[in-house]
């Protein structure tokens, strides 16, 4: 790692994928997990454009689509400036082109040009509020500053017309998530839905939508399974070949 990159005293260096990318995170606040990476193996993109990831946090997703598509222009958007100030680091550090910004997705109308994007991507706050051990987790996994809507309304705003919008979130939220997509005429395509293991129920899914597309045609992809042996925290082929080899 290039030895000008700076590390302060509260964070850690995380190497990820078998040390192809390394992450600087707050040791006590907000760290990446393994939803990032299938997010972005989620992704089914097969051109070039301009692609821009909605509360990057420590900027992971922009650096994991680097590693599966290198001929897309990178964006990011952070509201917290520690993290905003650490994902501009892991860019550098991982020698990453990626034009961020420090904003809300609130003031997405001021900060980018309307229709501007061909793919959004978002892993949003999961919860709409809850209990954390400090601000900065509150921010990045509870709607403390934006609600779902305000980042799918923000989609919305950035997406070119046909363009594609990528996002997680959990299960409970799914109905929420499909019916806000449908007002803002972002149209669910795709979907697949995520478990524990083979025998517990789905926690999360993941969505592809598409800008003013046509309703009908949607596909349900088979269930991603995380955990063989969920006791021994045992991952399946697939989760395992993600983690060690990336896409």
């Amino acid at each position: 790692m290039n030895q000008e990159i700076l590390i302060k005293e509260d964070e850690d260096i995380s190497p990820f994928i078998r040390g192809k990318i390394r992450i600087i995170q707050k040791k006590e606040g907000y760290r990446f997990n393994i939803d990032s990476l299938l997010l972005v193996d989620f992704l089914n993109i097969k051109s070039s454009g301009k692609i821009i990831d909605i509360g990057t946090g420590s900027g992971i997703i922009p650096i994991l689509i680097s590693l599966k598509y290198k001929n897309l222009k990178l964006y990011a958007l952070e509201v917290q400036e520690d993290l905003f100030d650490i994902a501009k680091r892991n860019f550098q550090a991982n020698n990453v082109n990626v034009q961020v910004a420090l904003g809300n997705v609130k003031d997405v109308k001021k900060i980018y040009t309307h229709q501007y994007f061909d793919y959004v991507v978002i892993n949003p706050p999961y919860f709409k509020e809850g209990n954390y051990k400090n601000i900065q987790e509150k921010i990045a996994r509870s709607e403390a500053l934006a609600k779902l809507e305000d980042f799918i309304h923000g989609s919305w705003y950035l997406i070119k017309n046909k363009g594609k919008l990528y996002l997680i979130n959990i299960t409970e939220r799914f109905s929420e998530t499909v019916s806000l997509l449908k007002k803002y005429n972002i149209q669910p395509k795709r979907y697949r839905f995520i478990h524990p293991s083979i025998n517990e129920k789905a926690t999360h899914f993941l969505v592809e939508a598409s800008k003013n597309a046509k309703e009908g045609g949607e596909i349900v992809e088979a269930p991603l399974i995380i955990y063989e042996n969920p006791k021994e925290k045992k991952y399946t082929d697939y989760v395992w070949n993600l983690l060690e080899n990336g896409f």
